[in-house]
């Protein structure tokens, strides 16, 4: 299942077999063998391409939950071998992850030294880009947690609520709206807006604050996910941003107006999966994250 996922990830077998460390014969073998078993192709090989199947389609989010399952399985009978040792996988929102939350992983790292903390982005891998591919991967098993900016349910996760973001609009230091005390979101609609893509919780908190208020808003001119290269755009005059305000003291040289009223909030959470009990090493790390002092 390992060689297949990585094969349908990678693309090839040439890729897979680098990423997976073997010769691509041997890959090549795996997938035979796989096949053999099954009874059915799982990917359609040209010597231009290869391509999954329909069948190979639909075996790739099974694929995902039995490797998912014996991640599982191996970090309890480790925990009852060994105490709080294994592996911690936990999705973060890149940029956005706020300081208290890094220094609580660090701080669990520390406690924990026989754990190994493995720390994924939004789209790293093969399962989509964006934070749904991390809410995926919660599902499927790949991730024990996830740190999310959510304006409502996520279906397949139970979501712990860590604190509130507002959301403020940085321009630079000789924009003609730098001198302002506050904006309304109206005001705001026609302006050169950088922003995250739809899907990521920044973007979704400004939507909805339009919806909420009843105003229209026009596609945005820029779309990026990171939100450090943003406020440089920003810097240069080449836009202004929706950015969290908790950021601000990150960029002391930008303005940051107060949207009043209707500002734009979204919560940050930590997700965990609805049908599967945590291990021991994420359940003890979720429990210092939801320490009141961690949603500082």
């Amino acid at each position: 299942m390992e060689h297949f996922l990585a094969v349908a990830e990678e693309g090839g077998f040439t890729r897979a077999a680098a990423r997976l460390h073997m010769v691509q014969s041997g890959v090549s073998a795996s997938i035979r063998s796989l096949e053999r078993e099954l009874g059915i192709e799982l990917f359609e090989r040209t010597t231009q391409h290869v391509e999954l199947t329909e069948a190979g389609r639909a075996l790739v989010p099974e694929a995902r939950r039995v490797l998912g399952a014996v991640r599982q399985a191996r970090q309890v009978v480790t925990e009852v071998r060994d105490g709080a040792r294994g592996t911690l996988s936990l999705g973060i929102p890149d940029s956005l992850t706020p300081r208290p939350l890094l220094a609580a992983v660090a701080a669990f790292r520390a406690e924990y030294p026989l754990v190994r903390v493995r720390l994924a982005v939004p789209g790293q891998g093969g399962c989509g880009s964006g934070p749904a591919s991390q809410v995926a991967k919660v599902r499927d098993g790949e991730l024990d947690l996830v740190i999310l900016a959510a304006t409502g349910p996520v279906a397949g996760l139970r979501l712990y609520p860590l604190r509130t973001e507002t959301l403020v609009l940085a321009c630079a230091a000789d924009h003609p709206l730098a001198g302002r005390q506050a904006l309304s979101l109206a005001e705001t609609g026609d302006l050169n807006l950088l922003e995250f893509p739809a899907g990521w919780g920044v973007r979704a908190a400004v939507d909805r604050a339009f919806a909420a208020a009843g105003l229209a808003r026009r596609e945005p001119d820029l779309e990026l996910t990171d939100l450090a290269t943003v406020m440089d755009l920003v810097r240069h005059g080449l836009g202004v941003a929706f950015v969290p305000e908790s950021r601000a003291d990150r960029a002391g040289d930008l303005r940051y107006l107060p949207i009043e009223p209707h500002a734009p909030r979204y919560q940050l959470a930590i997700g965990l999966p609805l049908d599967r009990p945590l291990s021991t090493t994420a359940a003890t790390f979720l429990e210092r994250c939801l320490r009141p002092s961690r949603a500082a």
